[in-house]
């Protein structure tokens, strides 16, 4: 059964959403006005992303919709869509503002997401949010480009400008901005309806990006290397402390020709921990 399929049959039973960690949705936007009228906002509006202890300073946000019970504009709440509230950017930004009536969602917090260049988010949960448990985190690019890494579980996830994506954010993801211009996304909250529904149906697994290399692919490349170099594993079998043995993979790696970031080191060790606590989960 194909995705779509399974989304138009068992809908709205919860479970119809469970193993998709992302979906490009049928819904396709002309970003240049949209982008021009977030390059108009006043610089003040920006914050450093609250969550400070997963990026490196470069991660910012601007709120659209917001609930006026949080402790700070950007901070979404577990709440319905009646308790959020445009924001007074939303108004200086009439064709933000027509996409998201366009999409015609119950939408709860609505924010502009900005990574400046050479920038990190590293890997994080955003725990419960996602479509299976009714709410649904949505994408639109309105400025990326190849050299911008977004990674879903492991996976690359192939986001262009214009188009509207659904993200599982319960799941483990991270990006990197390897590029020369910030990462600038909408970034939008909405309760799941029927309409929702039917984009999930619509939705495919977008097209790969060409061009720039994935360091991810590069570490696991290196992982590759590393059981087939007995010397190379040998060192880092030796090594028992995490932060010493993160170092010394992305030196190693750098030496044998692979590049990559010690965040991918870190990810695989996470992914192996997972694997590992979920072999007693019944």
């Amino acid at each position: 059964m194909t995705e779509s399929g399974l989304f138009a049959e068992q809908w709205p039973q919860p479970g119809s959403l469970r193993n998709v960690p992302t979906t490009r949705l049928p819904w396709r936007f002309d970003t240049a006005a949209a982008l021009a009228e977030v390059n108009a906002l006043p610089e003040a509006l920006w914050r450093t992303h609250f969550n400070e202890g997963r990026h490196d300073g470069g991660w910012q946000a601007l709120a659209l919709r917001y609930a006026p019970a949080a402790a700070m504009d950007v901070v979404p709440l577990e709440a319905p869509p009646s308790a959020y509230v445009d924001a007074p950017a939303l108004d200086q930004a009439p064709t933000l503002r027509a996409m998201l009536h366009a999409m015609a969602l119950p939408w709860k917090s609505v924010r502009l997401m900005r990574l400046l260049p050479g920038c990190e988010i590293k890997e994080h949960v955003d725990a419960g949010l996602n479509a299976a448990r009714g709410e649904a985190r949505l994408h639109v690019p309105l400025q990326t480009g190849e050299r911008v890494f977004f990674h879903v579980d492991g996976e690359r996830v192939p986001l262009r400008e214009g188009e509207c994506w659904y993200i599982d954010v319960s799941r483990p993801h991270r990006v990197r901005n390897r590029g020369s211009l910030a990462r600038i996304h909408l970034v939008a909250d909405a309760a799941v309806d029927a309409r929702l529904a039917e984009a999930f149906a619509q939705g495919d697994r977008g097209d790969p990006l060409p061009g720039a290399s994935d360091p991810w692919d590069d570490f696991l490349r290196f992982r590759d290397f590393v059981g087939t170099d007995a010397d190379c594993a040998a060192r880092l079998s030796a090594i028992a402390d995490p932060a010493e043995f993160i170092d010394a993979s992305v030196r190693l790696g750098t030496a044998a020709g692979f590049h990559f970031d010690s965040s991918d080191v870190e990810s695989a060790m996470k992914a192996g921990r997972r694997a590992w606590m979920e072999q007693w989960v019944l």
